[in-house]
């Protein structure tokens, strides 16, 4: 595979090349370049990277000397980025401490800015979220907490706000959140009953695992949608849904 262009390219062309042919039988390939049927375009210098993922507290003082930087950035895939055990830890990750809050009087949420300054960032800043909810723990290994089954109807869990139109200038439907209830063993279901705050979701889904095991065997199963489990007009409150009208082993 092939890419050609240089910084200012905006459409990447890709060229595969069939390496094997059956015997007797001819191949072609051909490649419609026309821009009115562009599908997708990309920035190589922009969407081709490295990435170090999971970086514990002290090792960006080991590892990003510049001479590692340097051996990174010979291997030409642009950018070099890496993620933070907090992303997994489920906080939120002031990468860069220079920025601005959502709200008045330093209060709502820490947007940083999309450029470093003139100082260099070494270390950023994790702080848990105390609206986390989660029914189970596979990225970090320690034993995390939920606000989704606790039984308590004064704590809660919240939805990213950082996915939402304010920050991505985006219609919310191009990024829908989600929570996996893990009950531990299978069950017999047809209903639910949620307990929500404001503000509420308005249209969602529920749906069911068919297989054994989602996070960890995601090409075992797949997810259905319960045959009344599709909600367009929620109203919040307290609302039991019944989702089948008969039991659903799942």
């Amino acid at each position: 595979m092939k890419v050609s262009g240089g910084e200012s390219l905006r459409h990447a062309v890709l060229c595969a090349v069939l390496l094997q042919s059956a015997p007797g039988v001819a191949d072609s390939v051909r490649v419609d370049a026309a821009p009115e049927h562009l599908t997708n375009s990309i920035r190589p210098t922009e969407a081709l990277g490295a990435g170090v993922d999971r970086l514990p507290y002290g090792a960006s003082d080991k590892l990003f000397t510049s001479e590692t930087l340097e051996r990174l950035l010979s291997a030409g895939w642009q950018p070099v980025t890496y993620r933070q055990n907090t992303e997994l830890h489920a906080e939120a990750w002031h990468w860069n401490p220079h920025g601005s809050w959502s709200g008045p009087g330093e209060r709502g949420y820490f947007v940083g800015e999309a450029r470093p300054g003139a100082e260099p960032i070494v270390h950023s800043y994790g702080y848990p979220l105390p609206r986390r909810g989660v029914t189970r723990d596979d990225g970090t290994d320690t034993i995390g907490y939920s606000r989704l089954t606790d039984g308590d109807r004064t704590t809660f869990w919240k939805s990213n706000p950082y996915l939402t139109q304010a920050f991505t200038g985006e219609d919310d439907a191009a990024h829908p959140q989600w929570v996996i209830l893990d009950l531990a063993s299978r069950q017999r279901l047809n209903a639910i009953r949620i307990d929500w705050a404001e503000p509420h979701a308005r249209d969602y889904v529920v749906q069911f695992w068919t297989g054994e095991d989602p996070i960890r065997k995601p090409a075992a199963g797949s997810w259905q949608r319960f045959a009344h489990g599709v909600v367009s007009d929620g109203h919040g409150g307290r609302e039991t849904l019944r989702l089948a009208d008969l039991p659903v082993d799942a």
